[in-house]
């Protein structure tokens, strides 16, 4: 569970430093961040292929990797001047990401089981 909270915590807390001024911070939690998203995106597109979730979540995960990677190069040290606001809003656009996949999580409807499925195992489990 750990595993698929902790890019949103790296967000999260990156956009807070940013939000308090310490950018540098910031950019440390979003470096940090993006092994973590590629791995969650990783094992959604592995979940999307056992058929346990539908296709939007790989793609929710992945986006969301772009958007850190395009947050963390828009505020490389080689920027001077300031974080763009693009970099602030791509972070926030990530966490909106995540929200979405969690809500989509919560509202999914469990396996459908059929009511006679129970029945018919017992006979053969059984026989064997």
């Amino acid at each position: 569970m750990l595993r698929r909270a902790l890019p949103a915590l790296l967000a999260l807390i990156a956009l807070v430093a940013d939000l308090s001024g310490s950018h540098s911070v910031a950019h440390g939690f979003l470096l940090a961040a993006i092994p973590a998203a590629f791995a969650l995106a990783l094992e959604c597109y592995g979940d999307a292929l056992e058929a346990r979730c539908g296709g939007l979540r790989p793609l929710a995960a992945a986006g969301a990797v772009a958007l850190l990677v395009l947050s963390a190069a828009l505020r490389s040290p080689a920027v001077v001047g300031g974080v763009p606001r693009l970099a602030v809003s791509a972070v926030v656009l990530t966490l909106l990401l995540y929200a979405g996949a969690l809500l989509g999580a919560l509202l999914a409807p469990g396996p459908i089981s059929r009511p006679g499925a129970a029945e018919e195992s017992q006979p053969d489990r059984l026989a064997a």
